[in-house]
């Protein structure tokens, strides 16, 4: 049997700072990358809508509940023993309303904002 390509949701949460975007960025401890930053997501499930799941991920991550999301990018990864659609979505977060908790700290150490030109 051929290995099976997956289809996973990479989140792009934004804010705005002093004129400036900042997005979010997670270390994580373990999946894909460990020890690396990542943004919010995960695994697409069965019958899944890309905004339904970047909304659970968020939720489930970061404690956000952020229903707005639009399709930003999508890349086509393979790799020697994977495959990965990832599909990008981006939203934005409202400081006024919303607090990022570490809701899942056995994934993720740390999340952070940061701007393009920190990177």
């Amino acid at each position: 049997m051929l290995p099976q390509v997956k289809v996973g949701v990479g989140c792009f949460v934004v804010r705005r700072v002093a004129g400036a975007t900042q997005f979010l960025l997670g270390e994580r401890h373990g999946g894909l990358s460990p020890g690396l930053w990542g943004l919010p997501g995960g695994h697409l499930e069965f019958g899944e809508q890309w905004s339904d799941c970047a909304q659970r991920e968020t939720h489930e991550e970061c404690g956000v509940n952020i229903a707005d999301w639009r399709h930003v990018a999508t890349t086509n990864d393979i790799f020697e023993n994977s495959h990965y659609v990832t599909v990008f979505m981006k939203a934005e977060f409202d400081a006024e309303r919303m607090r990022v908790k570490l809701a899942e700290p056995h994934k993720c150490k740390q999340w952070i904002w940061v701007s393009w030109e920190e990177l």
